[in-house]
């Protein structure tokens, strides 16, 4: 069964890259860990690395160097080498849904308002085991390490 080749999320807020180039042609062997397509992110360009092993079948009315697609988009299959690949229109399409608006009511903040602010102790996890085992009350100390943490000495 052949392996999709998608367009991976390289960073959390990611939606769309810019494609650089293959590194690998049509037909070409292909084994874990070749490098198959270059990348470009919002902060850096990555090269795109094999987990499977077959025969690359690259679709033919694939992005060309520069395109920016989105996440997701499909770009080509890794095969196995008597098996064969068609690139049906739908699956043209990149494979995340289009994004909905969404209506926001705005407030307006109100004037004088301090912002609360939040004391939280922090405290290792080897430092809260030990005060656990000990019966203390973690929340009620004072911290030794760098800015107020509490660390096991």
């Amino acid at each position: 069964m052949a392996v999709e080749i998608l367009l991976p999320r390289l960073g959390w807020d990611m939606t769309e890259g810019i494609f650089g180039e293959w590194l690998k042609h049509d037909g070409d062997a292909i084994k874990p860990g070749d490098l198959l397509y270059t990348v470009e992110g919002d902060k850096a360009t990555q090269e795109v690395e094999s987990m499977d092993a077959g025969v690359l079948r690259i679709r033919p009315d694939g992005p060309q160097m520069g395109d920016t697609i989105p996440v997701g988009t499909l770009l080509a299959y890794i095969a196995q080498p008597d098996e064969t690949v068609t690139f049906a229109s739908s699956q043209v399409e990149a494979a995340l849904p289009a994004a909905v608006p969404v209506a926001v009511e705005t407030q307006a903040a109100p004037e004088n308002r301090k912002p609360e602010v939040v004391h939280r102790t922090a405290i290792s996890p080897r430092a809260r085991r030990v005060a656990a085992e000990l019966g203390v009350e973690w929340r009620e100390l004072t911290g030794s390490g760098r800015t107020g943490r509490i660390v096991e000495r």
